[in-house]
């Protein structure tokens, strides 16, 4: 009697279950106890794939040349220079995430080609990152993305028309539009 008893405390009556909707019983399949091994393997399993991508999230950036854009969290505290930046950046976080994930039709289209690496944001910056370096770091990059044919002939074209490459930069883009089939 006494094990029976026992073994009651540890069983669940899958019949006993919440009802969500009129007729249909929710199955807990996380607190079923006879499939706890298996939640515990998909746990494992989800935890090295959390780990891995976060390795990956570290491990671009260093591997990329820009390991400080990994500290930036984001705040938007240097967008407070949009008057006053002289290329007329309005995001700057958004050039220092472009640089980190390595995604140079991004920093082309928030305006980083026609970044002058004044510095007048770095003031702004809440953990003081080199922001001049950061966006030298995406130019060289970008530039190295559009030379070797990585970013698409359109879009180069239309950041040409819209301004968005700087003085340092537009003779070179001009020259490869017009070398392979795009006049600028």
């Amino acid at each position: 009697m006494a094990d029976e008893k026992k073994d009651s405390i540890h069983k669940r009556d899958d019949g006993w279950q919440p009802v969500t909707l009129p007729g249909i019983r929710r199955l807990q399949f996380f607190s079923d106890l006879r499939d706890r091994a298996l939640t515990k393997n998909f746990n494992r399993l989800a935890m090295l794939g959390i780990g891995a991508s976060l390795a990956l999230d570290v491990a671009k950036p260093i591997a990329g040349g820009a390991p400080q854009t990994i500290y930036c969290y984001e705040c938007r505290a240097c967008y407070a220079t949009q008057d006053k930046c002289p290329a007329g950046i309005a995001y700057q976080a958004e050039l220092n995430v472009a640089t980190r994930v390595g995604d140079p039709w991004r920093f082309i289209r928030a305006g980083g080609m026609k970044c002058v690496r004044c510095g007048g944001c770095v003031s702004f910056c809440v953990i003081n990152l080199d922001l001049p370096r950061i966006f030298s770091v995406g130019q060289e990059k970008a530039m190295a993305a559009i030379m070797a044919g990585r970013v698409p002939r359109r879009q180069i074209a239309e950041a040409f028309r819209d301004g968005l490459f700087g003085r340092e930069f537009i003779d070179r883009v001009a020259a490869w539009l017009k070398q392979n089939g795009r006049q600028a």
